[in-house]
């Protein structure tokens, strides 16, 4: 919401003889309000626009934005007023069109003649573009808000106002990928560009709170005349106390007999070394052994005795599920699963996996902005396949769409059949074989049609059995319909030979999977086993897990809204669940090629 300051310096004399001053018997501002709005309607012409004009500002101060509005659309002929009030009328119907959720109709309002009406156009005072950047950033429009902020810090004394600078990296740090290297290209001030170099230093390493730290530090040294260089941004300012208050003995409860918990092992303790090597300041880690563990409590109070304040695992959904019924747990704990039961039932639980149900929401929202509605889905045929199936089905239909095919494959040679069911290439054979039956004729010549009622398939499948389904659906007429998949469908594995049957495919898939320049990824791969598949996803969760721990109150508190992590975008949930999103990539010549238009919004 914002405040409208009234701006009794604008007007002319005769204003001035309208303004109701304090002090004259009226004790709260319905009583200002009522009495400006009396004495209007004992005047005419001029004096009583303004006493209006000044009766809704105290309004909107009031939260009154409906009876402004009232007012505001009888006032007649606001362009006759003198430019002051013209102005002040302009910036009166803006407000009351951001209280109405039309940021549209406010730009138009600060954009129209009423404001360029202003004789001395210096008199744009700080209360203009704070509705201007407000206006703008309502309608998503990141950039110009910016601006607008700025001017306010190159023409006025509040440069290194709390808010103000809070305003201006809440919006700098809204701005996409690509939005944001536009506005670093064409930033062009001393304020603009200092903004530009410390929104970058952050962003680069966001990995670590400590080299964040480094990094700010630096930053003031070099821009030491900046706004932000004496007030830093609240976020900013909050994660020195954040990194004293960071955990310093981490118990970490894996299953180190099965694949999946030696993953996790190795990512995280590759984040911990890395980090290491930045600064001597990282915790104390405990492992513990879950991997035959059934009760979690025996284990997970040896965790607690032994100091620790933060514990990260189990992994298992079972021990998840028994934690979560507790009415309370003693310290912080990251599960590396979700639990049946949604509901919030402890504050310092959090919850944070590899969830399918993430990376099937993403893969419908991606096909839904794309325009398709009639969906199919192919799946593996075995029970926990299906009920992935089943969960595509229940999120397409809640989105809207239509589900006209579905088809489950064994492997064992069936695709073809599966293939021809999906598409209703049998139906069509069918049809034949009747007509072959009424009129037995050798010459009779047939061309098989597919179903035409498709928009996308949605395909769950590993490499391997993708490379022979997507050929299988060009041969049989349906090489044009768009399929859309999981990060199952990609290995990690530069096969640009293997990997030509796959073109076109597009696949949700952790950031960590697709960047080969990576350089923790690289010296994971030098000194470690190869890892495909899920277990590169896994390390990476590893490696997740490790950045996430000082930053869960961060997260908890809203003090950020997201985290890059190396499995995706990381954000928190109402009920303490760390949901992801990921990286969005296409097939092209064999090669798993990153869409650069859905890396600019993933943020």
């Amino acid at each position: 919401m914002l405040v409208l300051v009234l701006l009794a310096g604008f007007g002319c004399s005769s204003s001035q003889q309208t303004t109701i001053e304090s002090g004259a018997g009226i004790q709260s501002t319905a009583e200002s309000i009522d009495e400006l709005l009396r004495l209007a309607q004992s005047r005419s012409g001029f004096e009583a626009s303004a006493l209006s004009i000044q009766a809704m500002e105290l309004m909107l101060d009031d939260g009154q934005s409906t009876r402004a509005g009232l007012i505001a659309a009888q006032l007649p002929e606001p362009e006759s007023l003198p430019g002051s009030y013209q102005f002040r009328y302009a910036l009166v119907r803006a407000e009351i069109a951001l209280y109405r959720q039309q940021p549209e109709a406010a730009l138009a309002w600060l954009r129209g003649d009423l404001i360029d009406s202003l004789e001395n156009p210096a008199q744009r005072v700080d209360d203009y573009y704070l509705l201007l950047a407000g206006a703008y950033r309502a309608n998503e429009e990141f950039t110009e808000a910016i601006n607008a902020y700025l001017q306010i810090s190159a023409s006025s004394d509040q440069a290194g106002d709390g808010e103000l600078v809070n305003s201006i990296w809440d919006t700098l740090i809204h701005l996409d990928e690509a939005s944001f290297s536009a506005y670093a290209a064409s930033a062009n001030s001393y304020e603009s560009r200092g903004w530009i170099e410390l929104a970058e230093v952050v962003r680069s390493n966001q990995s670590s709170i400590k080299r964040q730290l480094d990094a700010i530090t630096q930053w003031r040294r070099v821009w030491i005349r900046h706004s932000a260089s004496t007030r830093l941004p609240q976020e900013l300012d909050d994660l020195r106390r954040v990194w004293d208050e960071r955990p310093r003995h981490i118990a970490l409860i894996l299953p180190l007999q099965e694949i999946a918990g030696q993953a996790i092992q190795e990512g995280f303790f590759s984040a911990y070394y890395q980090a290491l090597a930045i600064s001597r300041e990282v915790p104390r880690i405990s492992i513990y052994d879950s991997s035959d563990v059934r009760i979690i409590f025996p284990i997970y109070d040896e965790a607690v005795a032994s100091g620790a304040d933060l514990i990260i695992g189990p992994l298992s959904k079972e021990l998840v599920n028994q934690l979560q019924q507790l009415p309370e747990l003693p310290v912080p704990t990251l599960a590396l699963n979700y639990a049946d039961d949604t509901q919030l039932r402890q504050t310092v639980l959090y919850q944070f996996g590899l969830a399918p149900e993430d990376e099937i929401a993403q893969a419908i929202d991606l096909a839904w902005d794309a325009g398709h509605r009639n969906a199919a889905v192919i799946t593996p045929r075995s029970e926990s396949y299906m009920r992935l199936q089943s969960i595509f089905s229940e999120l397409w239909s809640a989105r809207g769409g239509n589900l006209v095919s579905q088809a489950a494959f064994s492997g064992d040679g069936d695709y073809v059949d599966v293939i021809k069911r999906l598409m209703a290439i049998d139906s069509s054979e069918a049809r034949r074989d009747r007509l072959l039956d009424l009129l037995p004729r050798n010459t009779l010549e047939f061309t098989p049609r597919r179903r035409s009622d498709l928009d996308f398939i949605f395909l769950i499948a590993n490499p391997r059995q993708g490379r022979q389904l997507k050929p299988t659906l060009a041969f049989y007429f349906a090489g044009n319909i768009p399929v859309y998949s999981m990060p199952s469908i990609y290995d990690g594995q530069e096969n640009e030979s293997e990997n030509r049957d796959l073109d076109g495919i597009i696949f949700t898939v952790a950031p960590w999977v697709l960047d080969s320049s990576n350089p923790l990824k690289s010296e994971m791969s030098a000194s470690l086993r190869q890892a495909q598949g899920a277990l590169q996803r896994f390390r990476a969760m590893g490696v997740d897990c490790f950045r996430l721990y000082p930053r869960l109150g961060q997260l908890a508190d809203h003090q950020i809204e997201s985290f890059q992590g190396a499995t995706g975008v990381l954000r928190l949930s109402p009920n303490q669940q760390i949901h992801r999103t990921l990286d969005v990539a296409r097939f092209v010549n064999g090669i798993a090629t990153e869409i650069e238009s859905y890396a600019n919004n993933r943020n």
